[in-house]
């Protein structure tokens, strides 16, 4: 009987943090993920001896990671990791393993940690990511 479903959760991504090539160690309490998507940018290649439109891509970008964390500095040092990463200005590295066994693994800047504290509700950061320079992807290099 073929498997009807197609759909797969989400829960249970997990994204590490290496600063300072100090080992890999999994962020903890963290919200919905925006992932990091991939593109090209297009440009326009059509000569005037042709009748029809071409096209080529440009370099491999990718969007950057946010994700909102439950924050807590008493009991869960990654998120002070993270903030000393900005501090810092450190070219740290990331893991992302997704649920279906896809992982990333590249380096990057923490970008932002914007922290909210509002009167009523839960005390959260959001941090952003900036990947930059070649990556892996299950263990095939991306980039050069």
């Amino acid at each position: 009987m073929p498997n009807t479903q197609s759909a797969i959760s989400g829960h249970g991504t997990i994204i590490e943090h290496s600063p300072a090539d100090a080992g890999f160690v999994e962020i903890g309490e963290l919200g919905d993920l925006t992932l990091p998507g991939v593109m090209r940018n297009e440009f326009d290649s059509t000569v005037q001896n042709r009748d029809i439109d071409s096209w080529v891509m440009g370099v491999l970008r990718r969007d950057a990671v946010t994700f909102p964390v439950f924050f807590n500095a008493d009991l869960e040092p990654t998120h002070l990791a993270l903030r000393q990463s900005i501090i810092d200005n450190s070219y740290d590295g990331f893991r992302i393993t997704f649920p279906d066994g896809d992982i990333w693994i590249g380096s990057g800047f923490v970008r932002q940690l914007a922290q909210t504290a509002p009167v009523d509700g839960i005390y959260t950061g959001n941090v952003t990511v900036r990947l930059s320079g070649p990556m892996y992807i299950n263990g095939e290099l991306v980039g050069a």
